[in-house]
């Protein structure tokens, strides 16, 4: 079994601390004030380069060309979520954030079950979470000190709650989370608490959708009480923070999203190795591997039937993206796979429709990452195993009452897919 925790421990990824000299800014004349703008432009560019650097660099050469405009993309990816979540991050003014750099790509090893939510906060202040939580088949919410752009003052859950095994969560309630660093004298019982470490932190909400056409979204609102009115104003000191948020997460988000990738390519080629990733989705046991599939082949990837209270699988790219996940089938969960008589899930990966349930669509590309989270686990879940065919033997290896699926069938199941992005909300930024 792989453990792969101590490579991915936050604490490898904290920014070296920056020695240099404050700038001198001379905000006198138009001159000086573009002077000082173009200096922290350039901490930004320079950031830029550097994630490039990290995308593009050393990875399966068959893919180079996609995965180069992949990276440009991705790119802008990360500083749309980071600009969002963290520039316009203010602890006494604060905002629930989509936790992507689109409305349907989502940051780092997004789930496609998952509609995820962030908002950096601090322990000086209390906060108010309320509205309906929907019903979807995981919720939950954790907070975490320090900030995810940099991990500085080490990144560590601070406390959990979840639909499982908070009776307050459950699906079609209204919730009033209280996020404090002390616990209230007077909590109410139907309010659930929240420890916040005393000084910067953060808030992450994920609703995991099982059935993608039934289950209903939260209606959330997040406040902090007693807030000032009106908000501060941008200081020298505020905007220089904020900014240095955004150039720190494209750093260390290079190297977290580079030793990620890494991980999963080290996956031995038969099986789907055990993976730990510090600080995600906490009660979840992740197996994460890849494999590498021609025109003319097919990739059977088994599993036995998971003990679980939830499971889902999903393909990724080399940018640690589940790619166009609403136009392609690259994702499965438990809800939706076909389960044969043996309790075994059988996925096929090929290039062009096979005409079978649990299709992975792998054209146009030869690496691939693919990933399992299994949640609350009952009992020991074995690790998937990979298997390489041609594809002109494919049939020989499928059991023979596998359901076939007409082109018609799969166009429906493709227009579904797509409408169910509207109604559990990912449209939202």
């Amino acid at each position: 079994m792989t453990d792969n925790s101590s490579g991915m421990s936050q604490d490898n990824f904290v920014p070296v601390a920056d020695s240099a000299e404050r700038a001198a800014a001379d905000f006198s004349s138009d001159e000086g004030a573009l002077a000082y703008a173009y200096g922290e432009l350039d901490k930004l560019v320079e950031s830029m380069r550097y994630s490039l650097k990290k995308q593009i660099l050393g990875w399966p050469e068959e893919d180079r060309e996609i995965n180069t405009y992949e990276a440009l993309r991705h790119l802008l990816r990360n500083m749309s979520f980071g600009h969002a979540a963290h520039v316009e991050g203010d602890y006494g003014n604060p905002t629930l954030t989509k936790m992507g750099g689109t409305n349907r790509i989502q940051f780092q090893l997004q789930s496609t079950d998952c509609n995820y939510h962030s908002a950096i906060l601090h322990g000086a202040h209390t906060y108010r979470l309320r509205g309906n939580r929907g019903s979807c088949a995981v919720f939950q919410i954790s907070t975490y000190n320090s900030h995810s752009c940099d991990f500085v003052g080490g990144w560590k859950m601070i406390g959990n709650a979840n639909n499982v095994d908070t009776p307050q969560f459950a699906a079609g309630k209204d919730i009033d989370v209280v996020l404090s660093h002390k616990r209230p004298t007077q909590l109410g019982a139907d309010q659930v608490w929240l420890e916040l470490p005393e000084g910067r932190c953060e808030m992450h909400i994920r609703q995991y959708y099982a059935d993608w056409f039934s289950e209903q979204p939260a209606n959330l609102m997040l406040t902090c009480e007693n807030q000032v009115f009106p908000a501060p104003l941008l200081t020298r000191d505020s905007s220089e923070e904020r900014f240095k948020r955004l150039v720190d997460l494209l750093r260390v988000h290079a190297d977290f999203c580079e030793a990620g990738v890494k991980g999963h390519l080290a996956s031995p080629p038969d099986k789907i190795a055990r993976f730990v990733v510090p600080g995600a989705f906490a009660g979840t046991d992740y197996f994460s591997g890849a494999f590498r599939c021609q025109p003319d082949e097919a990739v059977i990837i088994e599993v036995d039937k998971p003990d679980c209270e939830y499971w889902n699988v999903e393909l990724t790219q080399l940018q640690w993206e589940p790619g166009d996940w609403w136009a392609r089938l690259l994702n499965y969960n438990l809800a939706q796979v076909h389960y044969e008589a043996d309790g075994k899930v059988r996925f096929i990966a090929t290039w062009q429709d096979p005409g079978l349930p649990n299709w992975f669509d792998c054209s146009g590309r030869t690496t691939h990452l693919v990933g399992f989270r299994f949640f609350e686990t009952k009992s020991p879940q074995p690790e998937p195993r990979v298997k390489v065919v041609p594809l002109a033997e494919l049939d020989q290896h499928i059991s023979p009452d596998m359901p076939r699926i007409s082109p018609a069938e799969r166009q429906a199941q493709m227009e579904a897919r797509l409408v169910s992005v509207y109604r559990r909300r990912f449209h939202d930024f």
